[in-house]
């Protein structure tokens, strides 16, 4: 199996911690590669041009969350992600979490468009809007975390993370001292200490 990835991204970050975290690193090889090098092997593995991607006997599977869960599936018969599946709360919660780094993305996005001086404020704001929103209901729901370590907390971990990484405008231990104490509890695992976003 061959992972095309960058080390900046979050979803390729969910990726490479569940590697880590289910213990088959050895299995795959790493490439990294990133999107705006037009690297021909990659836009032929992805025709859209987003890590990451995994290559597996000649079939190319997209999206962090496909990519997660069949590993997980295929290693571990289901082990992170079966407790999300069984409880919709979880299955809203884990959106909440995808949807953040979805927000988080676009921000940055924003902030490149700023460094060309064409930043849209009324995005911005609302991207600003969104996080503190969203940030402030996952601290309401983090009761319903799973005692067992699962896809949720790696989602989480990795918005928390590339908050740290491309956001560090947004002061979130402060206004979010939950979601600093699940960060500082969670930021020694070895599967989020090994991939750190660079």
């Amino acid at each position: 199996m061959k992972l095309f990835y960058t080390k900046s991204s979050p979803y390729a970050n969910c990726v490479r911690m569940l590697i880590t975290e289910i213990g088959i690193a050895s299995q795959l090889e790493l490439v990294e590669s990133h999107p705006f090098d037009n690297d021909p092997e990659f836009l032929a593995a992805n025709p859209l041009g987003k890590v990451p991607c995994l290559s597996e006997n000649g079939e190319n599977i997209l999206d962090s969350e496909v990519i997660c869960d069949f590993l997980d599936a295929n290693f571990t018969g289901g082990t992170l992600f079966n407790p999300v599946y069984a409880d919709w709360r979880l299955k809203t919660l884990y959106a909440i979490c995808t949807g953040l780094m979805d927000t988080l993305v676009a921000r940055r996005m924003e902030q490149m468009r700023g460094d060309e001086g064409i930043r849209s404020d009324f995005w911005w704001q609302r991207f600003n809007l969104a996080i503190s929103r969203t940030l402030a209901e996952i601290e309401k729901k983090l009761d319903l975390l799973p005692d067992e370590f699962c896809i949720l907390h790696i989602t989480l971990l990795s918005c928390l993370a590339y908050l740290d990484f491309r956001h560090q405008d947004i002061d979130w231990r402060v206004d979010y001292p939950e979601l600093a104490n699940f960060f500082k509890t969670y930021q020694t695992r070895d599967c989020f200490a090994k991939n750190r976003l660079s």
